[in-house]
């Protein structure tokens, strides 16, 4: 075949086929996709590999894809939205050392699932390589809870985002007038709104979507540096007469019993922080027939998001670990009760 069926370039500077690349075919070994009438670009003949025919206009790079996934990690919020889990549960040991070990667990699968994605790089994604990893006979069935349960994953995970983000409104409303007790049907309206608009954003252009989320990632990260910075040098311990950080073997050793359960349960309970924050890092496997050089650039940004995020959030649990802000929790336990009861 020429060079047209080559998409990766080797080591030594030849060209590789389909045939060679290490992704799924369902055609015989060797053959590559071809059509009189087309010429198949690079991501073409990926997806003609795995008998698909190639819809969508792949206007997202590396970068963008990435700053997708990140966006939806959104580990400032993230992070005010479950504070009290991690430092109420078990204090600031569960907060280090449960992100920490939780976070092993989380690359693990992240790993995993870029492998997959280099190997079916399709919008299909997670149900598509389970049906064709599953057993035989056994793949319908794979791909159907696979499929199903990642629906209800991506129903139900930007409401609450968006719920989070609503509380959290009214609750500053709240600390600007005292007075003011948010209603329940005020953050339902309020969070059906942020809904109503994230819609409307998700039906502009593709080429709209990745610029916006570049923007928005960029700002992101450079906030979150900003806010790690900020913490250690705003605290207060030294007005109270307390060394500026606290020692670490508090912060590393102390396990505050937030709950009835053994110490160790706790710290399993203080895992949800980093579950729920580090959630959407499978979101380039989805963008994947939306990415150009898609069997690379979406696995890199899988695995990416999931180490960036995780290495960015656990310095912020340490940052403010060290800077002791149990005072902070309180507050912050108190407002989202405020928000979500009221």
């Amino acid at each position: 075949m020429p060079d047209r069926n080559a998409s990766v370039v080797s080591a030594s500077g030849r060209n590789k086929s389909v045939a060679e690349k290490p992704v799924t075919s369902v055609l015989p070994k060797g053959d590559v996709p071809f059509d009189p009438n087309h010429e198949f670009t690079p991501d073409e003949e990926v997806l003609a590999a795995l008998g698909y025919k190639s819809e969508f206009k792949r206007e997202f790079s590396l970068w963008t894809t990435f700053c997708v996934s990140f966006a939806v990690l959104g580990l400032l919020p993230s992070f005010a939205s479950t504070l009290y889990y991690g430092m109420g549960y078990a204090g600031t040991a569960g907060m280090t050392w449960g992100w920490l070990i939780a976070m092993v667990g989380i690359q693990s699968v992240a790993s995993s699932m870029a492998e997959i994605c280099s190997s079916m790089p399709t919008s299909g994604g997670l149900y598509y390589a389970a049906c064709a990893l599953a057993p035989p006979g056994w793949g319908p069935l794979a791909a159907w809870i696979t499929g199903w349960s990642n629906w209800m994953a991506q129903v139900t995970g930007a409401p609450s985002v968006n719920y989070g983000t609503a509380a959290m409104i009214l609750a500053a409303a709240s600390i600007n007038n005292p007075s003011y007790t948010p209603e329940n049907y005020q953050i339902f309206l309020l969070t059906v709104f942020i809904m109503l608009i994230h819609g409307c954003m998700a039906s502009f252009p593709t080429r709209w979507i990745a610029r916006i989320n570049s923007i928005g990632s960029t700002f992101n990260i450079l906030a979150l540096i900003v806010v790690i910075i900020l913490i250690p040098a705003g605290t207060d311990r030294e007005s109270r007469g307390l060394p500026r950080f606290t020692d670490s073997a508090t912060v590393w050793g102390t396990i505050y019993e937030g709950t009835d359960f053994p110490q160790g349960v706790a710290v399993l309970m203080s895992f949800v922080s980093v579950i729920w924050t580090m959630s959407g890092y499978d979101s380039p496997f989805h963008l994947s027939e939306e990415c150009s050089n898609a069997n690379i650039a979406s696995p890199r940004a899988i695995f990416l998001t999931s180490s960036v995020g995780g290495t960015f959030g656990w310095f912020l649990q340490l940052v403010v670990a060290y800077t002791d802000f149990e005072n902070l929790c309180i507050e912050v336990r108190a407002l989202e009760q405020m928000a979500y009861i009221h």
